[in-house]
């Protein structure tokens, strides 16, 4: 059985604001994991799109990046009020493009392997401009630690 507080490790890539500006999430090793789980959550006041990409780096740093990898497997949820709440899997691509209802809120579930990183090991999650009316708001979730007993996260809180 998967126990959540046990298996893995949570901390928050991007703290709620609002949506004015570019926001780039802090980098995070995974380092000790199997992956991370990326959820990105969207309250729009505005009916404009928010830009979702994923960074790769060597470091948590961020010095040696490659921006816009391909995020194989992700979910979203929007919670309008025409709409019945069921999670969705998205496509493939290298940048989401939020939900534009305007109202409501949506939540984007993104999974990225470590595995699938290559020579990287580090991730950033990076948000787009959209509207000061629109708040964001981001977490990771690292799962499956590779050894025995609690293991560090690395994480550079400066970007946030």
């Amino acid at each position: 059985m998967f126990k959540l507080f046990e298996n893995s490790h949570i901390c928050e890539a991007i703290k709620p604001q609002t949506a004015a500006g570019a926001k780039s999430g802090d980098w995070v090793s995974l380092k000790g994991y199997d992956g991370c789980l990326i959820l990105v959550q969207i309250a729009q006041g505005n009916a404009a799109t928010t830009a979702i990409t994923v960074d790769k780096a060597t470091e948590v740093a961020g010095s040696t990046t490659s921006d816009g990898i391909t995020m194989n497997n992700w979910w979203y949820l929007l919670d309008t009020p025409t709409t019945a709440s069921i999670w969705t899997k998205g496509t493939a691509a290298a940048s989401i493009t939020s939900s534009a209802t305007g109202t409501g809120s949506s939540l984007y579930a993104i999974e990225i392997k470590a595995a699938e990183l290559g020579a990287y090991d580090c991730i950033q999650l990076e948000l787009g401009a959209s509207d000061v009316a629109n708040v964001v708001a981001a977490s990771y979730i690292l799962y499956n630690g590779r050894y025995d007993g609690p293991v560090a996260m690395n994480v550079d809180a400066v970007k946030d």
